[in-house]
């Protein structure tokens, strides 16, 4: 009888001693949690243009014709002012007919062709003159214009080594205020990053889509912005 009654005693106090072992391994870690961004400013090498040729007849067949006569001549002189055949194409192409409305009725106006033709610029230094050649061999819009940077890596990966920084800076700040320090990083995920578009600052004379321009028209290439952000959670101690 004594032999069982010891025996239960043991059991009683090894299921104390885990009990307790559980409740320490449970014990919840305090924890922090930021986010951080980093921005790095580079300058771009290569320009993006989108010129329109647009033309307006009566006549369906007339108006594609007389765009496809311009807009291959477009294609042809900008070759002749550096741009390779594979930075050249069609970006859009549309055919619309306008209504006319006479004395409250609808009548079928002229038809509208329009050629929307991208461009690849490689060297930033040469597309005044590319813009130039485009408009005078009958380009008569231009609604895409944007900067762009080949390789974007080394910026980036400053831009990810300023994120954490800023993340780092947030989360020491926070725990101090609170009367903690910050310990080992937990989690870290990045949560994204871009390039801005940048689309510059051209300035292009009015007179230009009349043909009448004699200089080459200037353009201020500007920055391109490369950012990176992440999410870190520290453990406080």
């Amino acid at each position: 009888m004594k032999k069982i009654k010891l025996l239960i005693a043991v059991a009683a106090i090894m299921a104390l001693t885990g009990c307790t072992i559980t409740k320490e391994a449970e014990e919840k870690v305090k924890t922090i949690s930021v986010s951080g961004s980093g921005s790095v400013q580079v300058s771009p090498d290569q320009l993006s243009l989108t010129f329109q040729v647009k033309t307006r007849e009566w006549n369906v067949n007339d108006a594609v014709s007389k765009n496809a006569q311009i807009s291959e001549k477009v294609i042809e002189t900008v070759k002749e002012a550096g741009i390779d055949s594979k930075d050249i194409a069609t970006y859009d192409y549309r055919i619309t007919q306008e209504t006319d409305v006479v004395n409250g009725r609808e009548y079928p106006g002229r038809y509208n062709v329009m050629n929307s033709i991208r461009i690849l610029v490689r060297n930033t230094d040469n597309a005044g003159a590319v813009i130039d050649a485009a408009v005078r061999s009958g380009a008569n819009g231009l609604t895409g214009f944007e900067y762009l940077v080949s390789d974007t890596s080394a910026a980036l990966r400053q831009a990810r080594t300023l994120a954490v920084q800023n993340a780092q800076d947030a989360a020491a700040l926070l725990a101090g205020a609170s009367g903690t320090k910050v310990a080992d990083v937990l989690e870290i995920t990045e949560g994204g990053s871009y390039t801005s578009r940048n689309s510059g600052n051209m300035l292009m004379k009015a007179q230009a889509f009349n043909g009448e321009a004699t200089a080459i028209t200037p353009i201020e290439t500007g920055t391109v912005t490369v950012t990176a952000s992440v999410n870190i959670t520290y453990s406080l101690q």
